[in-house]
């Protein structure tokens, strides 16, 4: 749902309706809380997450190495705002999904790449696309965090390169894989 002017007065009366139903008509209320609860369930079942990788493979994409001739490109999330909201990533053929806590990793040849993110609740369109240029032997790491708006999250990708961080911020999550499309 796109937040326009008229979307954003919209809601502010919804939320005053709700509130003086719920304290004048407190049945009201919590019949009116059902369609609340009914979203948040929603959004967790639209959650298909990834399957998460055998540790071995793990501890190996832990070490922020390229394979020979390659660039690597790993995406994670640890923050804990929408944590257990599903985000989407792509890139090129490759897609999956995963919670906080997780990351992937993808080899791809040198060059530029897209990655595409976005959180498993938003509609098409809202994609965010971050661009990356890789040389051989190169790794990005890219932190997906939440930039929370006064209704709705933008997802923002931070990028680092720097390999003692990189592997810092690994050590503590789980790997999944990927789905080819």
């Amino acid at each position: 749902m796109n937040m326009t002017p008229r979307n954003i007065i919209l809601f502010a009366l919804a939320v005053i309706i709700g509130l003086a139903g719920g304290i004048y008509y407190p049945t009201i209320g919590l019949i009116l809380l059902i369609p609340v609860l009914g979203f948040v369930a929603y959004i967790l079942l639209k959650n298909r997450g990834a399957k998460d990788a055998d540790p071995a493979m793990a501890e190996a994409a832990r070490q922020f190495t390229a394979a020979p001739g390659m660039a690597a490109i790993y995406v994670m999330r640890s923050g804990f705002v929408g944590g257990q909201q599903g985000m989407n990533v792509g890139i090129g053929a490759l897609t999956s999904q995963f919670r906080t806590g997780r990351f992937v990793r993808a080899d791809v040849p040198p060059g530029t790449h897209d990655v595409r993110g976005r959180l498993a609740a938003q509609i098409g369109g809202t994609d965010k696309i971050h661009t990356v240029t890789l040389a051989p032997g190169e790794c990005v790491l890219l932190d997906a965090k939440l930039d929370m708006g006064a209704l709705q999250a933008k997802l923002v990708f931070i990028e680092s390169r720097d390999p003692a961080e990189a592997r810092a911020k690994l050590a503590k999550l789980k790997l999944v894989e990927w789905k080819a499309e």
